[in-house]
């Protein structure tokens, strides 16, 4: 949206190695991956953390990366989710940017990994890097509106837009963080009831 800079790396990648089918074999292996993630997630915490997934490709004579895009409820499962992917010894994290701690210079807040997943073909095993884009549903919905204003002022938005573009991103980051407060509270006194159960 805003273009690839040391503030915000969640455009469009450039893939040194060429993306084509050999980014969408990964993408496939990485949503089974991220699937087996959400399960390991639902072991641990009782619920799936995830609202929504997608994906993009890149086509066979781009050399952008293919990428998936995850929404979670709070921000601590964006975290937690990323801890999951980051430990599997099959992905590899080669780049990643933390926007929710440090927003972007026009206020956007997630996590924005480069990974690596080994896809197998007939000559062999190659590293394919793979975008992964996670950030909580109020963020989402910020982006949205942010990307078509951006594309429809071709990345020239009057100075009172880009002012209101920011207030909104600051409300929508504290609507972040009273929506995880809450989720906090509950979680607390989840753990709460659980301690105090008596042994099966």
């Amino acid at each position: 949206m805003t273009g690839i800079g040391p503030e915000r790396t969640d455009s469009p990648r450039r893939d040194p190695a060429g993306g084509g089918r050999a980014g969408g074999f990964a993408l496939e292996d990485l949503r089974t991956k991220i699937g087996i993630v959400r399960d390991e997630f639902v072991d641990r915490h009782g619920y799936d953390p995830v609202e929504h997934i997608e994906s993009w490709t890149a086509g066979a004579a781009s050399s952008e990366l293919a990428g998936i895009r995850i929404t979670c409820g709070v921000n601590a499962d964006v975290y937690r989710l990323r801890d999951l992917l980051a430990v599997r010894r099959d992905v590899r994290v080669v780049e990643a940017r933390d926007y929710i701690r440090r927003a972007g210079p026009d206020g956007y807040r997630g996590l924005c990994l480069v990974v690596e997943v080994p896809v197998a073909r007939s000559d062999g095993v190659r590293a394919v890097r793979v975008e992964v884009q996670i950030r909580t549903g109020v963020m989402e919905s910020w982006e949205f509106v942010a990307t078509r204003l951006h594309t429809g002022f071709a990345d020239h938005l009057p100075p009172e837009m880009l002012d209101e573009l920011g207030a909104a991103a600051e409300r929508a980051r504290d609507l972040d963080s009273r929506i995880g407060a809450l989720h906090r509270r509950m979680e607390d006194r989840i753990a709460g009831a659980q301690e105090k159960a008596p042994p099966a």
